[in-house]
């Protein structure tokens, strides 16, 4: 029998987004110097996601010494998304390693400011 404190939870999940995403962290397998070849390889792979529609958001922490990223990929399947990030470019070669989860979005706000006439913008 439900309790009341589960009946709250149910109602503030309710109208929630629950948008289904899936999220990799990826980590270094090897030194930044042997992943620096393929680089643009893979920032040119990760933009072809984007361009697909496929790719949610993805890039690196930011902390001295700490090679992990976080790619979050918009597929229909886990399968998709793990195909996805094995092909690449670091992770294909052994550079890097990933693990990846199902990831529902469900709070959040995002904003983004679009001035047309001097092709700036602002994400707040």
């Amino acid at each position: 029998m439900p309790t009341n404190h589960e009946d709250k939870v149910a109602q503030l999940v309710k109208p929630m987004l629950k948008k289904r995403l899936f999220a990799s962290l990826n980590k270094a397998a090897a030194p930044q110097e042997q992943m620096l070849p393929l680089m643009a390889d893979h920032i040119e792979y990760m933009n072809r996601l984007e361009s697909e529609g496929k790719l949610f958001a993805s890039g690196p922490f930011i902390q001295p010494g700490v090679l992990v990223g976080l790619t979050i990929l918009r597929t229909d399947t886990l399968e998709e998304a793990r195909a996805l990030m094995e092909k690449d470019p670091l992770i294909k070669q052994g550079l890097r390693t990933f693990e990846l989860h199902v990831w529902e979005l469900r709070e959040g706000r995002m904003t983004i400011q679009l001035n047309a006439s001097s092709t700036s913008y602002q994400i707040v």
